[in-house]
């Protein structure tokens, strides 16, 4: 009995390593489709590179915008019918701004980390039932596109202007009045003059061709482009520490090589948007000094306006690392 016992625990020990573990299958929400730079950078290298370092073990399905309108996905994935949420914190202002507050925090991924500002974003992001596993720099930043340059005010004085909410207290700040559209009433709001101009991240005008109703791009540009990936807090807990620690240091790599990757693509989408024919219009330099402040000012008021004490935790944090502009 005792050598059949052995011999069945030898056996089951041989078909155990025979029979991979069983295959898990996740779902990540995009606020973008892969036609957008950021998706193929980010999203689906993450999905590729878990797979591959789980041996299969973990897979990652990509459902777009057409699945889950992008301001509203956070409380599916925080609700667990998607395990994973890759998205921009201006996306869900309505319910927090805390994610947001990574625009107006400076560009540099380690020191992000080291500083302590990661576990706060965390913290406050687990009482939504949704865990940070990385927030990835375009490693660039904002401007307005206009129909006309800037003139003598150096600001926006008396211009309608395309913006979400990421820009409101920034355009009001110049001088101009804020229109609410969607990215897909942009172009022919330029076109027909609703508009005088729009703010959207530096890429963007070669993809949905703005640059064919718009003349004029403003410099210097301010804030930081950031993506962040959550992941139902749920299914973090699902996982082995082994399988943690794979998520987190993923994600570590694409925060570095990803910012380096966007770089070479910020280069050649300036150059080409001015071979298109948008032109550089400056702000004048009492903005032109001020620009990243009055930016990262409008940005903290909206944090700490709607992550509450997290969010004033978070500013103060920043100013006390030295990694923000105001």
């Amino acid at each position: 009995m005792k050598r059949f016992t052995i011999a069945a625990a030898i056996a089951a020990s041989a078909l155990a390593f025979a029979i991979p573990a069983k295959a898990e299958t996740m779902t990540m929400l995009t606020s973008w489709d892969e036609s957008y730079n950021a998706v193929p950078v980010f999203a689906q290298e993450f999905a590729k590179r878990l797979t591959e370092e789980s041996n299969g073990e973990i897979t990652v399905e990509l459902r777009g915008p057409e699945t889950v309108p992008p301001f509203e996905q956070l409380q599916p994935v925080s609700a667990g019918l998607f395990n994973m949420l890759f998205t921009h914190g201006a996306y869900h202002l309505g319910e927090t701004a805390m994610a947001f507050g990574m625009d107006a925090v400076t560009d540099d991924p380690a020191a992000r980390r080291d500083s302590g500002i990661f576990d706060v974003i965390d913290a406050h992001y687990q009482k939504r039932n949704l865990k940070l596993i990385g927030v990835f720099s375009a490693a660039s930043g904002y401007h307005i596109l206009l129909k006309q340059p800037i003139g003598e005010d150096g600001g926006l004085e008396g211009r309608k202007i395309r913006a979400s909410g990421t820009y409101h207290d920034l355009v009001n700040e110049l001088g101009g009045s804020v229109v609410t559209l969607p990215a897909s009433e942009i172009y022919s709001s330029l076109e027909r003059g609703v508009v005088d101009g729009a703010a959207w991240p530096v890429f963007g005008a070669m993809d949905y061709k703005w640059f064919e109703v718009a003349d004029h791009m403003t410099r210097p540009t301010f804030g930081v482009t950031n993506l962040s990936l959550f992941m139902n807090l749920d299914t973090w807990n699902g996982l082995s520490e082994e399988q943690q620690t794979m998520v987190t240091d993923i994600a570590k790599e694409l925060e570095v090589e990803g910012r380096k990757h966007f770089e070479g693509l910020w280069a050649k989408e300036d150059k080409a948007m001015q071979d298109a024919g948008l032109a550089i219009t400056e702000f004048g330099p009492e903005v032109g000094d001020r620009i990243e402040g009055i930016f990262a000012a409008g940005v903290w008021k909206q944090v700490e306006a709607k992550a509450g004490e997290d969010g004033k935790a978070f500013h103060d944090l920043a100013l006390e690392k030295n990694l923000t502009a105001e």
